[in-house]
């Protein structure tokens, strides 16, 4: 389990200071957005924020345990917006197929809109197991978002087993995305199909596969 950023973080107690926290944790996620990775350095952070490095370190005992603060305090304001945009029901006489393009859209442009936030934290994930699990439950509860809002459609929807198919195709539609936008430990691997045109083959194969002919 990912811990809190408040458990990476020696609390300030004045205002002041937590102000000037904040700002280094801004500046060390830009710097990481910038390079698409973590090779960045508390000097740098120090550099950009504006808040010397003794002052970092009176809060973090380690550029990595400010990089998971940064990670921890993306996770939570993607988990917000993955609630409120994924937050779907099947409306009145709403076809399966229209559902599905919701949802598929809603989890696009999540992804899409923190792409270059997201990109170096899943490079970093593979080596640091605290980053790997913030993400690992933040994608676990997108899955969850996801399927919820495709089993409102109820009896359109005739696999079997509805809740392994959401499941199986919220996990498809991801891994399209992801690679779309270079998510993967290889950016160079990233997809190069027009958005609009991506969005619509995800949502024909979708809805094709919860209710086959």
């Amino acid at each position: 389990m990912t811990p809190p950023s408040g458990e990476l973080v020696k609390q300030p107690k004045q205002e002041r200071s937590r102000q000037s926290f904040d700002r280094a944790v801004e500046a060390a996620m830009s710097l990481m957005v910038e390079r698409r990775s973590g090779a960045i350095t508390v000097a740098e952070v120090a550099a950009r924020s504006g808040v010397s490095t003794g002052s970092i370190y009176a809060r973090v005992a380690s550029k990595e345990d400010l990089i998971r603060v940064a990670h921890v305090r993306l996770m939570d304001r993607l988990a917000i917006e993955t609630r409120h945009a994924l937050s779907l029901e099947v409306a009145p006489h709403e076809s399966l197929v229209d559902l599905v393009g919701r949802a598929v859209r809603a989890m696009a442009e999540l992804l899409r809109r923190h792409a270059q936030e997201l990109a170096p934290f899943m490079r970093l994930a593979h080596g640091d197991p605290v980053i790997a699990a913030g993400g690992k439950k933040a994608h676990e509860d997108m899955v969850t978002a996801f399927a919820t809002a495709l089993l409102s459609a109820g009896g359109a929807i005739t696999r079997p087993d509805p809740q392994v198919a959401v499941t199986w195709s919220c996990t498809v539609v991801y891994s399209v995305l992801a690679r779309q936008l270079g998510l993967g430990s290889d950016p160079e691997a990233a997809m190069d199909q027009p958005w609009d045109e991506l969005l619509a083959v995800l949502v024909e194969m979708v809805a094709a596969y919860l209710a086959p002919v």
